[in-house]
């Protein structure tokens, strides 16, 4: 995901670098670039600075997180490098927690939330295909002093860039939003080895994603988010559009790669325990789904193994 919006905004004029925890993906990248592959098949190359070292890029005006959700702790590390004295962060992660961790290291004060609903499957380093169009969400989250002005600003340089961006108010329900369907699609597709509109036609496999996304709804409630009313047509309507998607769980577990399980239906776990609400469905699928890849060890299963994820984290910079 990470590459795609490089890409575009490479594109569209901005002062675009990509920071990556391995140094030899970082050089790959900026020797040779990011290639995407589109919906019509077409491909296209972008070049784009990338390095393994935060102080190599100095302040940002924006930092977008778009590592996976159990690097945001290491990643964060370099926020204060990455931000400067006025610059802003923004994650576009799965899960939720992610604020929560990017704040440990900077305050919660410059941070800014979204979701990216788009599907990218990934072909190799700097290698995606454009597997489904979305728009972006960015918003405001509890803490933070980000002025809406700024906000306005992002979402429009998304927009410039070909990435329809809409703003929230209230972005802590569209992130469990996004989480819901999350809950429900990704452990199961991960655990049953197919494509998301796998859920639409087998009633077994539905019927456990229906109840994990009931469960997960059933806490945010308790917890007072805004969530949407009916989760499962949601579910129905994404399973829908995407049914030839893999699922990022899915991606992983089949390069044997850890999965996002502990940000997505462990999060579920966590919180519905500290409400005293139980969670029987998405503790199973949790436990189920960390047991599926051991580190450095391949996991099979049909479909064959995906390529290594392009994990960065993506920074751009716009000079004034």
């Amino acid at each position: 995901m990470g590459c795609l919006v490089a890409a575009h905004l490479s594109a569209a004029g901005e002062e675009v670098w990509l920071l990556d925890y391995r140094r030899e993906r970082a050089e790959h990248l900026h020797t040779q670039g990011i290639r995407v592959v589109r919906l019509t098949g077409e491909e296209e190359r972008f070049r784009v600075r990338s390095t393994s070292r935060a102080a190599d890029i100095g302040a940002c005006d924006l930092t977008l997180m778009m590592v996976k959700a159990y690097h945001t702790g290491a990643a964060a590390k370099s926020l204060p490098t990455l931000m400067g004295e006025s610059g802003v962060a923004l994650t576009l992660q799965n899960g939720i927690g992610n604020l929560e961790e990017m704040a440990t290291g900077v305050g919660p004060e410059r941070l800014l939330g979204g979701v990216m609903l788009h599907g990218v499957t990934s072909l190799g380093w700097g290698q995606v295909r454009h597997a489904g169009v979305g728009h972006v969400i960015v918003g405001i989250p509890p803490g933070s002093l980000v002025s809406p002005r700024r906000r306005d600003d992002i979402a429009a340089r998304f927009t410039a860039a070909g990435l329809e961006c809409r703003t929230a108010e209230d972005i802590a329900a569209v992130l469990w939003d996004k989480l819901l369907l999350n809950v429900g699609i990704n452990p199961v597709t991960a655990l049953t080895r197919r494509p998301n509109g796998h859920l639409l036609t087998t009633p077994g496999a539905w019927e456990v994603a229906a109840a994990a996304v009931q469960e997960a709804h059933a806490v945010a409630r308790a917890g007072q988010v805004a969530v949407s009313p009916d989760p499962l047509e949601r579910l129905r309507q994404v399973c829908q559009a995407t049914a030839a998607n893999r699922s990022s769980m899915l991606q992983d577990v089949l390069a044997g790669r850890p999965t996002e399980i502990d940000a997505i239906n462990g999060q579920i776990v966590s919180r519905g325990r500290s409400r005293g609400f139980p969670t029987p469905v998405n503790t199973v699928l949790t436990h189920l789904v960390r047991a599926l890849t051991t580190p450095g060890e391949k996991a099979g299963g049909t479909g064959g193994a995906a390529p290594e994820e392009t994990g960065v984290s993506e920074n751009t910079r716009r000079r004034r």
